[in-house]
């Protein structure tokens, strides 16, 4: 959930309350606001700008603002000419369909990569190194995103087990070592039966990947490392998720290519020679998709 939600949501007294509107009201413009100062244009003290900040999880003021500035600069880049829960009305031509949806890919992959942390994409590709089994968790259409990451991943050798949310992480007990990974995908973070899950796998010391939307949910804190989504969607009110699964896609899709560079001339010799043995019906009479004969 992000600041501004909480802000809107959580119960405040009469002073917090006149804290939070300013700070709704004014976003960007706090950033040079000193506590006091804050005091003083919502006629209220330090202490009750320090209590707000403690109710929502902050040991002060400071460490408030920051986190909500950075907030209110992600909302404010990217998206600027498209909804991405309504990016095309029912009075769009289908040529006018094409070019929205498009554009809305190109803003969804530009705001992943910006997301993206280069030592949270490091460790987390060390994990996947490092692990003798990858169990791949999620539900829905992350489920068959991460079956397209198993199979790449298991043409290079590397074991993905996928493990969909359907009961079957009540029985990882017995299948989940210490030395395995785990990789959580969950747009919302607050489904239970993975909550389970992970709790199950930090008991065992097994290192978790949760990949998530931004903000505060339960998934993340149980994450070694968090590669968040872009967090642009409603749970419901939209037309599709083409946004959450085009970024998950997206960052598994930088994983892997991540892993792949590691042993990079090897694991290209064994996508090549596995898709040579278990292909050899395919052909295609386009020069461009023809093979060389050597």
């Amino acid at each position: 959930m992000f600041i501004i939600q909480k802000l809107e949501t959580i119960h405040l007294s009469s002073s917090q309350k006149e804290v939070a509107q300013y700070i709704l009201d004014k976003k960007l413009e706090i950033e040079k606001l000193t506590i006091q100062e804050l005091a003083h244009q919502t006629f209220t003290s330090p202490a009750t700008i320090i209590r707000l900040a403690k109710k929502l999880g902050y040991e002060g003021y400071e460490s408030f603002k920051k986190d909500f500035l950075e907030e209110q600069k992600y909302i404010l880049t990217h998206f600027n000419h498209i909804d991405p829960n309504f990016p095309f009305t029912k009075n769009d031509t289908i040529q006018t369909i094409a070019s929205k949806m498009t554009t809305l890919s190109k803003e969804t992959l530009d705001d992943t990569l910006s997301l993206l942390k280069h030592d949270d994409l490091q460790k987390a590709v060390a994990l996947l190194q490092k692990a003798n089994i990858i169990h791949l968790s999620a539900i829905s259409y992350s489920l068959l995103l991460g079956q397209t990451f198993q199979l790449n991943m298991n043409r290079l050798g590397k074991m993905v087990h996928i493990c969909p949310i359907i009961g079957e992480e009540l029985f990882m007990d017995n299948l989940i070592h210490e030395d395995d990974c785990l990789l959580m995908i969950s747009y919302s973070g607050q489904i239970d039966s993975m909550i389970h899950l992970a709790r199950l796998a930090k008991r065992k010391g097994v290192s978790i990947i949760v990949i998530t939307s931004l903000g505060d949910n339960d998934l993340r804190k149980y994450g070694d490392v968090v590669l968040n989504i872009s967090t642009r969607e409603k749970l419901y009110s939209k037309i599709g998720g083409f946004v959450n699964e085009n970024s998950i896609k997206l960052i598994l899709d930088i994983l892997y290519a991540c892993y792949f560079e590691l042993n990079y001339d090897d694991n290209l010799n064994k996508r090549i020679n596995i898709s040579k043995e278990s292909e050899t019906t395919r052909f295609s009479s386009l020069d461009i998709m023809k093979e060389s004969e050597s």
